[in-house]
């Protein structure tokens, strides 16, 4: 498990709390439902922070994790030669 992978897992888990749920692994399959598609919500949103602080702050790191990652892919793709100006899109 990534990083990345590892710290979704614990907003998985902290929006179940929320939810006053239970361990997410042990979810009947529509809780596990409602649980992803709330983090997914989350996760993807860039303007309303969620009222929790702990939520607030492991979604800061996730996405720090995601930059950070991103950042390594990139330096890859450069070193094999694979960087294109964003015009070659066009």
């Amino acid at each position: 498990m990534s990083d990345v992978d590892g710290k979704r897992a614990e907003i998985v888990a902290r929006i179940a709390q929320e939810f006053g749920l239970g361990d997410p692994a042990a979810l009947p399959a529509e809780d596990r439902a409602r649980v992803e598609a709330a983090t997914g919500a989350i996760l993807e949103a860039e303007a309303v922070p969620p009222a929790s602080p702990e939520l607030r702050r492991l979604i800061a790191e996730y996405r720090r994790l995601q930059d950070l990652r991103a950042g390594e892919d990139n330096v890859r793709l450069a070193e094999a030669g694979e960087v294109f100006a964003p015009e070659d899109d066009a």
